[in-house]
């Protein structure tokens, strides 16, 4: 059932095409790390973490024999209220309309995107009690087992981090100078089968409030163990059976460098 402040959706004339972005999980907000130039401070503590607002676009179709209102009345009317109930096969979401778009009308027609924004996302998915196993594994969570979630690459595994960029004046010309490196970053690419919506909602909720926590993420990959902290979030691309996303981390770990050993931030 799919609701806008209670009413159906056929009460503002829409017939719902699809969602975009309902699924996903929004970026850190604001600085994530602290850099000192040699050290890179990551900013994990529950006081220092905010998460970004999100959007979520419904394609949708405003028939004007559905409802006595027109497009301009509907759109002012749910422009005039402050924050609202979206009600979703997905979840509900507290959100508030942020614009229209893509509009194109033929005839009694007009197929468009409303776009709500949820202001402050809210990760309160219950954590189950972990598995684990002998694959990907995050805080004791094996991701399959677990989640159901299949990894299909591991990108930047084996790359050697990029060189920070400093501002150094030579010779009265400015280059970037530095010795010490960016962090390294660690990518999944995902894809997770499911048998129903709901199923599959409370899957990626629990994933989110496992990947929003504070503290660093302990990664066990290849009986490797890396801290690590998730500041990206992940969009969702929904198909009939399963979905696909990806996962980014940055990693923490020993690193060899001028024939010593740093450890902490990849620098």
């Amino acid at each position: 059932m799919n609701k806008l402040n209670g009413q159906l959706l056929s009460y503002y004339g829409f017939v719902l095409i699809k969602y975009k972005g309902i699924l996903d999980m929004p970026g850190r907000l604001g600085e994530t790390v602290y850099d000192w130039g040699n050290y890179s401070e990551p900013l994990v503590h529950q006081y220092e973490i905010f998460w970004k607002g999100r959007d979520i676009r419904m394609d949708v179709l405003f028939d004007q024999r559905r409802t006595s209102k027109t497009l301009s009345q509907t759109l002012t009317e749910l422009e005039g209220l402050n924050e609202f109930l979206l009600e979703s096969d997905y979840g509900n979401y507290i959100v508030k309309l942020k614009e229209a778009e893509n509009i194109l009308s033929s005839y009694f027609v007009t197929k468009l995107t409303v776009v709500l924004q949820e202001k402050i996302p809210v990760f309160n998915a219950v954590p189950k009690t972990a598995i684990g196993g002998t694959g990907i594994v995050i805080d004791g969570f094996d991701l399959w087992k677990d989640f159901g979630i299949k990894v299909s690459k591991i990108s930047s595994w084996d790359y050697l981090p990029g060189l920070k960029g400093v501002n150094t004046t030579i010779f009265n010309t400015s280059k970037k100078i530095s010795n010490h490196r960016d962090l390294k970053i660690l990518e999944f690419e995902c894809s997770m089968p499911f048998k129903s919506i709901s199923q599959m909602n409370e899957t990626i909720e629990r994933l989110k409030k496992l990947l929003s926590q504070d503290g660093f993420r302990v990664l066990n990959l290849k009986s490797q163990y890396y801290n690590a902290f998730f500041t990206k979030g992940f969009a969702v691309s929904i198909f009939k059976n399963h979905v696909k996303f990806n996962l980014q981390f940055n990693l923490i770990q020993s690193f060899v460098d001028n024939d010593f050993i740093d450890f902490g931030f990849v620098n």
